[in-house]
């Protein structure tokens, strides 16, 4: 299952792109994380491993794509497992945030998951509602 989204920020898109790249951010403006840990070595950079406790669901998540300050890439091993892609365009009063959520639930939460799909479609504006609250500060 796939869920896309585009936010504006006004803030720069260095900065965007630095708070989501430290996943230990998120615990500042996802309520459903409640724990993020970075497991590598500053810096935050290409191949960075956290440890993300997601809605009661332990990730360990991998910074695949570290293209600062345009491209970022999350995979994200669990259930179910996760690819998030982040685009950040530049616009004249900060930034565009795209995101492309790609979900791959297994076992028995392959099953489930349509049902879930329009809570995560609902709560995913919501979070980032706070990211830019977090952001525009």
């Amino acid at each position: 299952m796939r869920v896309t989204t585009t936010t504006r920020l006004a803030c720069p898109s260095e900065e965007v792109f630095d708070t989501l790249a430290d996943l230990r951010n998120e615990t500042q403006w996802n309520s459903r994380v409640s724990s993020a840990e970075l497991e590598s070595a500053e810096p935050i950079e290409l191949g960075s491993r956290f440890a993300v406790v997601n809605g009661g669901t332990a990730y360990e998540v991998t910074i695949t794509t570290y293209e600062r300050p345009s491209l970022l890439v999350l995979e994200a091993s669990g259930n179910p497992a996760l690819t998030i892609a982040y685009t950040f365009a530049p616009t004249d009063d900060g930034t565009q945030l795209e995101s492309d959520f790609e979900f791959r639930p297994r076992g028995v939460l392959r099953l489930l998951f349509p049902l879930l799909a329009p809570v995560i479609r609902r709560e995913v504006p919501k979070q980032y509602a706070s990211l830019k609250a977090l952001c525009e500060r």
